[in-house]
């Protein structure tokens, strides 16, 4: 299992850089972060609006494959 531990300090980590670049979306910063090899413009573009409601979603869901 990760450590949680690492949660906290990534998401601190990109709210300050990303309160530092408010006009870019979560996927913009993420994939700019990650700087792959190959594009990914389905993350780079998604809309945070899109993404919320896809997390929301999530939240419903068991992630985890057990009930």
């Amino acid at each position: 299992m990760r450590d949680p531990a690492r949660i906290d300090e990534i998401l601190d980590l990109l709210r300050t850089v990303w309160l530092k670049n408010p006009d870019l979306r979560l996927g913009q910063l993420v994939v700019s972060a990650a700087n792959p090899t190959e594009p990914c413009p389905k993350v780079f573009y998604v809309e945070d609006g899109q993404l919320s409601k896809a997390l929301q979603r999530m939240l419903s869901q068991d992630l985890t494959g057990s009930a």
